[in-house]
């Protein structure tokens, strides 16, 4: 088997689907779910902590005595766990916002495009 034929050649998501508010409206509307969008924020800052994370363990000067490729593999492993276990556990507080933000994306909006105020 060739390598280039496991790689895909088509567009990975269909056309009408990228690019327009209004389908990424129609995606959010689809899939509304609560506990679902609080796990893909969770998901999210994890990634973002694990890249602030790498980016603070640069600063420190390595050491040459025990450095091996599997010891590098265990750091990596370790700081991706670490940066997993801080966002389940609350992290910075970002996953919040970003929940609540995927949960209004998922409302219906009025069809003016004006929200009715509050009483």
């Amino acid at each position: 088997m060739n390598s280039l034929d496991v790689l895909p050649t088509g567009p990975i998501l269909p056309g009408e689907t990228l690019g327009t508010a209004a389908s990424l409206q129609r995606m959010a509307q689809a899939d509304a779910d609560p506990a679902k969008a609080e796990k893909v924020a969770k998901d999210f800052e994890a990634i973002l902590l694990h890249r602030l994370m790498e980016e603070m363990r640069r600063t420190i000067p390595k050491s040459e005595l025990l450095e091996t490729a599997a010891s590098s593999q265990m750091d990596g492993l370790f700081w991706f766990y670490l940066a997993q276990e801080v966002a389940e556990k609350g992290g910075i507080g970002l996953w919040k916002d970003l929940s609540g933000k995927m949960g209004l994306a998922g409302q219906q909006a009025p069809a003016s495009g004006v929200s009715e105020p509050k009483a």
